[in-house]
C-alpha cells in the first residue's frame, strides 16, 4: 500500500483522473481459485459455484499492480468476513489511510474505508456517482483477468491447483509478486487475451453478507458517500 503522503497523493490523482472518483487508494475484489478437494475440511472449500476454491482477496491500483491480498480463506467465505479480518482491514481502522478510502462492489458492506454501488439510485448525481464507481472499480476485474491470462494455473481452464490449501496460498503469492514485476517491466503477454475481464465466471459479486450489516458505523459511512455524490456528481 502507498506509504507517506506524497506516495498517497499520487494514488489518489492517478484514480481520479480515471473516471474523477475523489480519495481512492485501492480497488479491492476477491477470486476465487480451483483447487483440489483438500483431504481436511472438504465442504468448507466448497464455493457458491460448487467447486473447490482459495477464495483471494486482492487490492490493486490504477495500474493493475496488486498492492495487497490475504490468501487464506477457504471458497466458501464470504468477501465481507475476509474482508473484516484481514490485516489491512485494521490498518484502515487505525487510521493508517486518512481519510482515503478503497472501492468495493456490492458483495461488501458501506463503510467509512470502504466505498460501494448505490443500489437504488435516485436522482442524476447518484447515477452519475454509480458510473464512476464502476468504470474505475472495473481496473481491479481486469487485473484479475491479466494475472489469470498470464498464469494459466490459476483459471479453471488450466483444471486445478493439486496440492495442499496451503501450498495453493503460497504459488497464488508467488504468482502475484511475478505479475507486479511483469507489469511494472511491461512484459507483454503472447498469444494470450489480455485480461480486459476477469476470465472466471464465478467472481460475480457475492450477495451481501447479512451477519455483518448493521456492524459498523453505517450512517458515517452513508454521510461520507452522500457527500462525495453532492461534491464531486
Amino acid at each position: 500500500m502507498p506509504r507517506g503522503m506524497p506516495e498517497v497523493i499520487a494514488t489518489k490523482q492517478k484514480f481520479y483522473r480515471v473516471a474523477n472518483f475523489p480519495n481512492v487508494i485501492g480497488l479491492i475484489d476477491g477470486s476465487h481459485i480451483p483447487i483440489a478437494a483438500p483431504s481436511l475440511n472438504e465442504d468448507i472449500y466448497v464455493n457458491r459455484k460448487n467447486f473447490h476454491s482459495l477464495n483471494i482477496q486482492a487490492v490493486c491500483d490504477a495500474n493493475q499492480i496488486f498492492l495487497d491480498f490475504c490468501n487464506r480463506y477457504p471458497g466458501s467465505t464470504h468477501d465481507s468476513f475476509v474482508w473484516h479480518n484481514c490485516r489491512l482491514y485494521r490498518r484502515f481502522q487505525a487510521g493508517e489511510f486518512g481519510g482515503t478510502h478503497l472501492l468495493g462492489d456490492s458483495g461488501y458492506p458501506l463503510e467509512e474505508n470502504l466505498m460501494t454501488p448505490i443500489m437504488q439510485p435516485g436522482n442524476r448525481n447518484q447515477v452519475n456517482y454509480n458510473n464512476s464507481h464502476k468504470r474505475t472499480r472495473v481496473i481491479v476485474e481486469q487485473t484479475f483477468g491479466l494475472w489469470k491470462s498470464r498464469f494459466r494455473c490459476l483459471h479453471k481452464s488450466g483444471g486445478n491447483l493439486c496440492y495442499t490449501p496451503q501450498k495453493c496460498g503460497k504459488i497464488v503469492s508467488a504468482t502475484m509478486l511475478l505479475h507486479n514485476y511483469c507489469v511494472r517491466r511491461r512484459i507483454p503477454l503472447i498469444g494470450e487475451d489480455h485480461g480486459d475481464e476477469d476470465p472466471n465466471n464465478e467472481d460475480d459479486p457475492d450477495d451481501p453478507d447479512p451477519q455483518h450489516e448493521g456492524i459498523r458505523n453505517v450512517p458515517a459511512a452513508r454521510a461520507k458517500r452522500q457527500r462525495i455524490v453532492q461534491d464531486y456528481f
